[in-house]
């Protein structure tokens, strides 16, 4: 129930750093097609923590565009597990190729490297953060569905819901109407199931796991502003709430003055780390939000700690 969970919140993660880091290149090229072999220096990918959560496996294709050089100077993921996309991105802009020349001069080439990525076996079941459970829910609450749907395929996101609808934990039995119901909503309706169902949950929560899910609502509203950060780097025109982040992490700071005794220092230290954006001067400045995002992301690369 909880990896559920946890793929959707990385889900949209991954799908909101690709879409950042996407660029179509403009000049002139040639295409190379599958080019692994004409590498001279292909490093392999990690294998990320979060694709290792769901046991993500199998082949990525990566869009690349190389310089006169031979360097990369763009990467974009065209097919693969959305888990594993950012991963063979980043090791693809690290590859190096011999210089191509046409009729004696240097050349851009366009090609596409195919990474494969098989799953670790692990002799122990590793733990989803429990504040998931909040940042999930409070992102369906406030993304509107035209950002949903933009970030991947509405179809799968249906699917898991039902899949999370059909393996709902003892202690949540009396919301399982509320989950059946969500996994079938969209739009307007989705947004206030989302919400209703946050609201359950945390009645039945105490401690450290309450104020988790409670810190983790919060970041689920900042990232919501997020997302539509990454979008307008994509070239998409969405309007960022300046004021919604800034009271978003202000609630996060508020949060961490009220951590119960039992909660990791290093969660706490994460979260701070976030929640200092709130005192930025130009916090709607793309490099401020490019730099915010960048923060969020150590909180989903080493769950198993906290």
């Amino acid at each position: 129930m909880r990896n559920k969970f946890f793929y959707i919140l990385i889900l949209v993660l991954s799908f909101g750093l690709s879409n950042a880091s996407a660029q179509t290149p403009k000049p002139k090229t040639i295409n190379g097609g599958v080019i692994n072999g004409k590498a001279e220096s292909l490093p392999k990918p990690e294998y990320p923590a979060a694709a290792a959560a769901v046991k993500a496996s199998g082949e990525v294709k990566v869009q690349v565009t190389i310089d006169e050089q031979g360097d990369i100077i763009s990467a974009s993921a065209v097919s693969g597990h959305p888990l594993l996309r950012q991963a063979a991105e980043q090791a693809a802009r690290l590859s190096k190729f011999k210089p191509t020349t046409l009729s004696g001069q240097p050349v851009k080439v366009t090609g596409v490297i195919v990474y494969n990525f098989v799953a670790a076996k692990a002799d122990e079941k590793e733990e989803v953060p429990v504040w998931g459970f909040g940042m999930f829910l409070s992102f369906l609450q406030f993304a509107d569905s035209g950002l949903i749907s933009e970030m991947g395929d509405e179809k799968e996101l249906a699917s898991i819901l039902a899949e999370m609808a059909s393996d709902v934990p003892a202690e949540f039995a009396a919301e399982k109407p509320i989950f059946d119901k969500l996994a079938k909503a969209v739009g307007d309706e989705r947004r206030v199931l989302a919400g209703e169902l946050l609201g359950a949950i945390k009645k039945h929560l105490s401690g450290d796991e309450k104020w988790q899910v409670e810190i983790g609502e919060h970041l689920g509203a900042a990232l919501t502003e997020l997302i539509k950060h990454t979008k307008n780097m994509a070239g998409g025109s969405a309007t960022i709430n300046e004021s919604a982040l800034k009271t978003s992490l202000q609630k996060i700071r508020d949060s961490l003055l009220a951590a119960p005794p039992e909660t990791s220092p290093e969660l706490i230290k994460k979260f701070k780390n976030v929640a200092d954006f709130a005192d930025a001067p130009e916090l709607s400045s793309p490099n401020t939000l490019t730099r915010l995002f960048q923060t969020v992301e150590p909180l989903f690369g080493s769950f198993s700690d906290e």
